[in-house]
Formats: C-alpha cells, sequence, structure tokens
C-alpha cells in the first residue's frame, strides 16, 4: 500500500467520533472503579482529601489500602480505553472501514493521558452532577459511572454517528476509486 492510498484510507470523522466515545469509557470504567472499596470511597467523598491520615487511621484503613484504591482507578482508566479500542476495531473490521484509524485512537488517546490534555477537569462537574441526587457515594459513583458508559456505547453504535462516519469514509473511497478510474482510462487511451 502506497503513502497516498494509505493516507486516503484515513477516516478523520470516524478518528473523532470514536476518540469521544473511548474517553466516555475511560472515565466510566474510573468512576465505576472506585466501587470496589466503598468503605474508602464514603470517607474520602465525606471527608475530602486534606489531611486523610488521621481519619483513615481513626477508620481502621491502612495506607495500602488506599494505595490499592488509587492503583485500581488509575488502570481502570486504561482498561476502558483498551475495551473502547477492542470495540472500535469490531466496528471497523465489520463495516470494512480502516483498522488503523482505531489503532490512532488508541495512540491518540494514550498521547493526550500522557500530556493530561483529556479535559477532565473541566467536564467533570458536569459528567458527575447527575449522580448528586444519591444519597450514598456508591451510588453516586455507579449512576455517574453508567451515564458514562452508556454515553460511550451509544456514540458507538449510534447509527447518526456511523452514517457520519460512512461519509467521510465514501468521500475517501470515492475519491480512491476515482484516481484508480484515472489511471485505468489514461492506459486504456495510451
Amino acid at each position: 500500500m502506497t503513502i497516498k492510498k494509505f493516507i486516503a484510507r484515513l477516516n478523520w470523522r470516524l478518528a473523532a467520533v470514536h476518540y469521544v466515545a473511548a474517553w466516555f469509557f475511560m472515565y466510566s470504567f474510573q468512576t465505576l472503579s472506585a466501587l470496589h472499596n466503598t468503605a474508602l470511597l464514603n470517607i474520602i467523598t465525606k471527608q475530602g482529601s486534606h489531611d486523610i491520615e488521621p481519619i483513615l487511621s481513626r477508620h481502621g484503613i491502612a495506607a495500602a489500602e488506599l494505595t490499592d484504591f488509587v492503583l485500581w482507578t488509575s488502570l481502570a482508566n486504561t482498561a476502558g480505553l483498551l475495551v473502547a479500542f477492542c470495540i472500535s476495531l469490531v466496528i471497523s473490521t465489520r463495516r470494512k472501514w480502516f483498522w488503523f484509524n482505531s489503532l490512532l485512537v488508541l495512540v491518540l488517546a494514550i498521547i493526550l493521558a500522557r500530556l493530561d490534555q483529556l479535559a477532565w477537569q473541566y467536564l467533570k462537574r458536569i459528567l458527575l452532577m447527575p449522580g448528586k441526587i444519591c444519597s450514598s457515594a456508591a451510588m453516586e459513583f455507579l449512576v455517574n459511572g453508567l451515564i458514562m458508559l452508556a454515553l460511550g456505547l451509544l456514540i458507538f453504535f449510534w447509527p447518526k454517528a456511523n452514517r457520519f462516519i460512512e461519509k467521510g469514509s465514501n468521500k475517501n473511497t470515492a475519491s480512491e476509486s476515482g484516481h484508480e478510474m484515472n489511471s485505468c482510462t489514461s492506459k486504456i487511451s495510451q
């Protein structure tokens, strides 16, 4: 495959739509992973993270549990991205879209995460608002995580989003086949 064909098969619409869906997956997994230790979650949400050591020792929670909690939530973000990548790859191969677009989304998300440019700090106030109606921290995190997961799945499987992607894919295919048609026509005329 030549560079020209490779670039022609890239679908920026797919990359944008699947990136947004992957973003929702990342933060839904991160939010839901906090539920693995609801006792610690309740303490952190009620007391805050200021001078947490005496609060944790008063409740009989070791530093290892806090480390485990932070590790789980950090790894869950990556797990969400990998699940989203797999879904994106399956969708792309079934619809006969170029598989590299899914890989591009994965690499872009990893780079932006490493640079801390995923905009979570700006959007979390809005996205974590629906769970505020719940009385317990566990229900709050469950509601927020499930809403974000539902949004990610909706973006992946919404027919309008797929038609939007398909338009970009058809344009690339049409320009590629038009190029091939021009080369065939020029060979025939020679």
